[in-house]
């Protein structure tokens, strides 16, 4: 299929330096723009001005101001078989730009507002069979709000989200939304990372496609074909599969700072970590082939229950039942007795009982607990996290390794005296 999907905020400038936004990243947009286009369809991304790479392998459109995006929309949506408008365009606009900076005590005289375009309105006569999939960011009545703006812009699907929620707002990884139809059913999904959103509103996409759409799919899906067995192709299919965790981020900032860690990296970095540090786990020196196998796999059901923070308490009244799910889905596609070792392997880390698993989990203690020390204490500070819940969390470090722990707990002293973390 040739999908069409807009991303990010507009801006609607004051004089050249001010202007009217929101706070939309974009991760919505191009998570849609990146699985659409890994399930092999055609996709062009009109996007807003965004602090994010272009996905591979996609045409991405630039544009700044709701009036660049309805003309880019009304450009590219005519040879499309589906429109998603994931874009927060800024409902209002200055009556007039200004060439020069406006002086502060001018810009109450100055600034007169008038509405931006409706995009979903102004391209309703261009609809024909194509989908049409609206975003409806509301702070109270979701679903009602979503069925009469479902009713009003002609739409097949509008995806309504609480942006008053911390973890389903702006400039989140994870996101929770209700798919609300014409028919008036309202499907409500639980939190998940916005990937996980994106690949849920694809395959409704793929389902209702329009007559004379091609089918796309998974670009993935032809290796399984290739296979000479059965085996081996539910093998392939979850070898695609897991190259998801790629784009699940982690609160965790890179050693330099440069831009979050996502799952695959961190398991990476613990699997080299159980390699090297072996030798200071407790007792006897347990078995690190296994250690390795669990640390490379206990994160791959977020590819559907997305990353929990931590020190998200609230975030974690239903991590469990989250992750168990994503577990059941996830190993369910290998062959029995793979599933099976799968499934005990991350049953084994998450229970933290065996020599293997204590150590495994002390790693995954300390490797966050270095990336914060090393980014100077950034996402402590985000978040108001105090050394206290820092030393608590982090006390099964000692149950895996003694020598770690302390290591640890000198760690945390320091990063108090150098005002990275509030004691």
């Amino acid at each position: 299929m040739r999908i069409v999907i807009t991303a990010g905020p507009t801006r609607e400038f004051l004089d050249p330096v001010r202007f009217i936004s929101n706070r939309s990243s974009g991760r919505m947009g191009y998570a849609l723009a990146i699985e659409a286009r890994e399930r092999g369809h055609e996709v062009v991304l009109i996007s807003g001005p965004v602090a994010l790479p272009a996905p591979v392998g996609v045409r991405r459109v630039p544009v700044v101001s709701a009036a660049d995006l309805l003309a880019a929309v009304k450009a590219h949506v005519p040879n499309g078989d589906a429109l998603v408008m994931a874009a927060a365009v800024a409902d209002w606009r200055p009556a007039a730009r200004h060439p020069v900076k406006l002086k502060k005590n001018g810009l109450a005289r100055e600034l007169t507002l008038e509405p931006t375009p409706d995009i979903l309105m102004e391209i309703r006569s261009l609809k024909g069979p194509r989908l049409y999939v609206g975003f409806a960011a509301e702070t109270h009545d979701l679903v009602p709000e979503a069925r009469r703006k479902l009713a009003a812009k002609g739409l097949d699907l509008i995806v309504a989200n609480d942006v008053s929620r911390p973890e389903a707002g702006f400039d989140v990884e994870t996101n929770q939304v209700t798919l609300v139809t014409p028919d008036g059913v309202a499907r409500e999904l639980p939190l998940m990372s916005k990937r996980a959103v994106a690949a849920r509103i694809v395959e409704w996409i793929e389902t209702h496609r329009p007559a004379g759409a091609l089918a796309g799919g998974r670009a993935g899906d032809a290796l399984p074909t290739l296979a000479p067995d059965g085996r081996l192709a539910r093998q392939l299919r979850f070898i695609c599969e897991i190259d998801k965790l790629k784009s699940v981020n982690r609160r965790t900032l890179l050693m330099d700072g440069s831009r979050y860690e996502n799952d695959a990296e961190h398991s990476w970095h613990l699997a080299v970590m159980a390699l090297l540090l072996a030798e200071h786990a407790n007792g006897k020196t347990p078995d690190i082939g296994r250690v390795v196998r669990m640390v490379l796999v206990h994160d791959l059901v977020e590819i559907d229950a997305g990353d929990t923070y931590c020190y998200d308490e609230a975030a974690h009244h239903d991590k469990e039942d989250r992750e168990r799910r994503a577990a059941e889905r996830l190993f369910a596609m290998l062959p029995e007795d793979q599933a099976r070792e799968f499934r005990a392997l991350w049953e084994e880390f998450e229970a933290r009982e065996t020599p293997e698993a204590k150590f495994a989990a002390a790693l995954d203690r300390l490797q966050p607990l270095m990336h914060n020390y090393r980014t100077g204490g950034v996402v402590w500070r985000e978040h108001g996290v105090r050394s206290g819940k820092v030393s608590d969390r982090n006390r099964h470090v000692g149950d895996g390794s003694n020598s770690l722990w302390a290591f640890a707990e000198a760690l945390i002293k320091d990063a108090v005296e150098k005002k990275f973390l509030d004691p």
